[in-house]
């Protein structure tokens, strides 16, 4: 190999490794964005209550309140928020006229390719549908829905067994019932008339058992990120719906 051609060698390899460096390196800035984005609207947003360490652990009393006249201010399209204890999730949930706006987007509208969590346009963001459909990121480092995929244990279900769903309106203890790996076609994403069949179904499916009754009477919330088993495959974390009165005993 001549002196030239190492030479030219030697240029495409700096320009691919410079590349490749640059990517990863705005990859975690942007992440860092999406971060910081998100903690700035707890530090204005989040009231937590003061507690009592003598009292007795009750799953109906929430962890905190979210003030929603403070988020619209920051941004209108926020329409919920999404607690998971001891989990990253603990974010803003948005609604655009499309599933594609908050992708790739921050809750300030920056470009961000972790984008934010949001709600399939096509939900009545009052909670009215059956079910409610929220999508985000698999993210490696466990931001956005990246920690969705740790259901597949049932040590961790067993540890996470619900989340919080706030609204202007009313505020929801979510029961997660199942979690599991499907298609995009499935029949689970519908929004209206979801049969019994279904819903027993997709709980034969779970990666985890749980002993929550579902029927098609409830509303449920259902999680979805991306998954990589096959071509349009998805992870879904499912959670009935139980609202939380404003007054607790």
């Amino acid at each position: 190999m001549n002196k030239k051609l190492k030479v030219i060698l030697l240029i495409i390899f700096l320009g691919v490794f410079s590349f490749s460096l640059y990517k990863v390196v705005d990859y975690f800035v942007e992440l860092n964005k999406n971060k910081k984005s998100t903690d700035n609207l707890i530090e204005k947003a989040i009231v937590f209550e003061e507690s009592d360490n003598n009292e007795e652990e009750n799953e109906y009393k929430l962890p905190f309140r979210v003030d929603f006249e403070t988020l619209k201010q920051q941004n209108k399209d926020i329409v919920g928020w999404l607690y998971s204890k001891d989990t990253p999730i603990n974010n803003p949930i948005l609604q655009s006229n499309d599933n594609s706006y908050y992708l790739r987007r921050l809750i300030t509208g920056e470009y961000n390719r972790s984008g934010s969590l949001f709600m399939d346009y096509r939900n009545d963001t009052n909670m009215q549908d059956c079910n409610t459909i929220i999508y985000g990121h698999n993210i490696k480092n466990e931001t956005m829905f990246g920690s969705l995929p740790k259901y597949k244990s049932q040590d961790y279900y067993e540890n996470h067994k619900f989340m919080y769903y706030f609204t202007p309106e009313k505020n929801y203890l979510v029961r997660v019932f199942c979690a599991c790996t499907e298609s995009t076609n499935s029949k689970i994403y519908t929004f209206n008339n979801l049969t019994q069949n279904t819903i027993d179904n997709i709980i034969k499916k779970s990666d985890f058992t749980s002993d929550v009754t579902v029927t098609e009477n409830d509303k449920i919330i259902t999680l979805s990120t991306c998954a990589y088993e096959y071509e349009d495959a998805r992870y879904i974390v499912l959670g009935k719906l139980e609202e939380i009165p404003n007054e607790q005993p």
